[in-house]
C-alpha cells in the first residue's frame, strides 16, 4: 500500500491565530500554497513570513509590503528580528517609511508585538525601533490622558519609561495610572529629591500598599526623617504591614509607643492593640472578635490564638470556622490542643458546610487529635468515593504515620475492621495496599 505523502491540514492557521504568536516556525508554506494560493494569498504569505525558510520568509514579506492591507504592520514589524540581513532591511526600511502613519487603533491592536520588540536585545540600537519609540513619544505629546489609558497596563508601563528617560512629559499622568506598579515608576525612575509637594502629598496618601510601602522607604534612603503625624498615620493605617513600619519607626525615632496610641483611640483602631498579642489582653480580644469588623475579628483571632488558646473555647468557633477560610487557617492548628475530640467532632458541621475543601479541614484537625479516630473517619470518606486529591491524601497520612501511640478502644477497632472490609470488597480493587497496612497496624495496636 503507497505511503500517502504529508499534508498537515491549514485549520490551525489564520489571522488571529497567528497575530500574537512571534515565536513560531513551520514548513508549511508549500503545503499552503496548494490550500491558499488562490483562495487567501494574504493568509499564505502571513504563514509564509515565519517559514523557515529565508528565502520563503523575504518572498512572503515583499508580497505583504506591496499588498498591504491594515493589520498586515503585524508581519511586517515582526521581520525586524530576522536573523537574516535581508529580510531585516526589508522591514526596517518600511518601518522607517510608514509607522508614522499608522492610525491609533493599530498601534492599539498592535501594543504586544511593540513591546517583544522592545525587550529584544539586538534591537536597541535598531534604527527600525528607534523610530518606533520615537514616534509612539510623538503622539503622546498631543494625545488626550483619557485616550493615552486605553493603552494597556504594560504598554502604558513601556510609554512611562520611554517618556522618564526623555522629558518626562508623561509624568503628571503616572500617579493617575490605576495601577500600583505603574506608579511605583515615579520612586523607581526619578529621583526622590525631584518629587514636587503634590506628588509626595498623593504618594503619602496612596490606596496601594505597595507605593506606600516603597515611598516610605524612599524617602529613608533619601536621608529624610519622616515626620511623626506620618508616622502616626501609618501606625494607624488598617494594613498591618504598613502599621507595623509605623510602629517601628515611632518607637526608634521618636521613642512613642504605638500601643499607648491604640489605647486612647476606638473602634478598629483601638483593636490594633492586637498587632502587640500581649495576654492580658485577651478579653478584649475577645470582645473584638464578637463585635468589631471582619479585620478586627482577624487581627483578634490571630492574637488570641498566638498567646492565649484556652480563651478560644469562650467562642462560638463553628460560627468562626463557617465564617471565612482566613478564620479556619487561623484555628485548624490550635484546636486540636484546646478541644476534647468530642468537641472537633461536634464541628464536622461547620468545616463542610461553606467549602467542598472542607471534610479535608476536618480531617486534617482530627489527625492531629486522635489517628485512630482520623483512620475510622477518613474510611468513611474513602468508602464514598471522594475526590482523588482527598482519597490521596488520607491514603499518604496513613502511609506515613511512623509511630503510634494512641490506645485503640474496642468499639472503635470494631468500626475500622467493619470498614476495611467493605473497601475490601470494592470492585474497583484499589484499596488492597492500604488495607493490608491497617490490617497489619492493628495486629500491633
Amino acid at each position: 500500500m503507497p505511503v500517502q505523502p504529508y499534508s498537515p491540514s491549514m485549520e490551525e492557521f489564520s489571522l488571529e491565530s497567528l497575530w500574537d504568536d512571534y515565536e513560531r516556525r513551520t514548513w508549511h508554506y508549500k503545503y499552503a500554497q496548494q490550500a491558499l494560493g488562490r483562495t487567501d494569498p494574504r493568509l499564505l504569505n502571513w504563514i509564509g513570513s515565519i517559514d523557515q525558510s529565508g528565502y520563503t520568509r523575504e518572498t512572503c514579506l515583499r508580497a505583504l509590503i506591496a499588498n498591504y492591507a491594515p493589520g498586515d504592520e503585524n508581519r511586517i514589524l515582526l521581520r525586524l528580528v530576522d536573523w537574516v540581513p535581508q529580510v531585516q532591511l526589508l522591514a526596517r526600511a518600511w518601518t522607517l517609511e510608514h509607522f508614522g502613519s499608522l492610525p491609533f487603533e493599530a498601534i492599539c491592536a498592535n501594543q504586544r508585538i511593540l513591546l517583544y520588540l522592545s525587550r529584544k536585545d539586538r534591537l536597541q540600537n535598531d534604527a527600525g525601533l528607534h523610530e518606533i519609540t520615537r514616534d509612539l513619544l510623538e503622539r503622546t505629546r498631543s494625545m488626550a490622558m483619557s485616550r493615552f489609558f486605553d493603552f494597556n497596563t504594560m504598554f502604558r508601563r513601556f510609554l512611562f519609561s520611554l517618556s522618564l528617560a526623555e522629558d518626562g512629559h508623561l509624568r503628571p499622568w503616572i500617579l493617575d495610572d490605576p495601577d500600583p506598579f505603574n506608579r511605583l515608576l515615579l520612586l523607581n525612575k526619578v529621583d526622590f529629591t525631584t518629587l514636587t509637594k503634590d506628588e509626595i502629598e498623593r504618594l503619602e496618601a496612596d490606596k496601594s500598599v505597595f507605593v506606600r510601602r516603597q515611598y516610605f522607604y524612599a524617602q529613608l534612603d533619601a536621608g529624610f526623617t519622616p515626620s511623626e503625624a506620618n508616622l502616626i498615620s501609618l501606625a494607624l493605617n488598617p494594613n498591618r504591614s504598613l502599621r507595623e513600619l509605623g510602629q517601628f519607626y515611632l518607637k526608634k525615632i521618636y521613642q512613642e509607643d504605638a500601643y499607648a496610641i491604640y489605647r486612647a483611640k476606638g473602634g478598629d483602631e483601638f483593636f490594633f492593640i492586637a498587632d502587640y498579642g500581649r495576654k492580658d489582653d485577651s478579653e478584649l480580644f475577645l470582645k473584638g472578635i464578637r463585635s468589631g469588623s471582619r479585620s478586627t475579628q482577624y487581627n483578634c483571632l490571630r492574637a488570641l490564638a498566638s498567646t492565649a488558646q484556652d480563651c478560644l473555647v469562650k467562642l462560638d468557633l463553628a460560627a468562626l470556622i463557617a465564617q471565612n477560610r482566613r478564620f479556619r487557617a487561623i484555628l485548624i492548628p490550635v484546636l486540636p490542643r484546646v478541644l476534647s475530640l468530642d468537641a472537633i467532632l461536634a464541628l464536622r458541621p461547620a468545616f463542610q458546610v461553606r467549602s467542598p475543601s472542607g471534610a479535608f479541614s476536618f480531617l486534617r484537625v482530627l489527625e492531629k487529635k486522635s489517628f485512630w479516630t482520623f483512620v475510622d473517619e477518613g474510611l468513611d470518606v474513602l468508602l464514598s468515593d471522594p475526590p482523588p486529591a482527598m482519597r490521596q491524601s488520607i491514603i499518604r497520612t496513613i502511609q506515613g504515620k511512623v509511630q503510634i501511640y494512641e490506645s485503640l478502644p474496642t468499639l472503635r477497632r470494631a468500626s475500622i475492621i467493619d470498614k476495611i472490609a467493605k473497601l475490601r470488597s470494592d470492585p474497583r480493587k484499589r484499596n488492597e495496599g492500604l488495607t493490608n497496612l491497617l490490617e497489619f497496624t492493628l495486629e500491633t495496636a
